[in-house]
């Protein structure tokens, strides 16, 4: 986003990012659900590794979203406040950027993860 961004494009596109990541941790809780009703007990430990390994991966994408929740703005106030500071500054569109690029990476990694677990899905379960 440049500096010469509106706060209404700022604010769409936080909504969005929201959205996205209420829907990623939605996905999430499927796959954990998916998870629980392997029969652990009679897995080969092979098996039971990557389901730790996807267990412990589903954790940590959800401790991720939750730290990128917590930093987007919730109230017109804080998106407000947020915006002007970001562009108040010589850096802001900078901040901005970093924001996006947060994003980014999770989205990246994230489908990473998604795609493993899909392997392994189509093949164990």
């Amino acid at each position: 986003m440049e500096s010469t961004a509106s706060i209404e494009q700022f604010q769409e596109e936080l909504q969005s990012w929201k959205h996205e990541l209420s829907s990623i941790k939605q996905e999430i809780r499927h796959f954990e659900h998916h998870l629980e009703k392997l029969p652990v007990h009679k897995l080969p430990k092979n098996l039971l590794a990557q389901v730790e390994h996807f267990q412990n991966s589903f954790i940590c994408q959800k401790e991720v979203i939750d730290r990128l929740r917590h930093d987007l703005p919730d109230s017109r106030f804080k998106v407000e406040t947020v915006f002007n500071s970001f562009y108040a500054e010589q850096n802001g569109a900078q901040k901005h950027d970093a924001l996006n690029e947060r994003m980014d990476t999770f989205r990246r990694i994230y489908e990473e993860v998604k795609a493993d677990f899909e392997r392994f899905e189509s093949e164990w379960m």
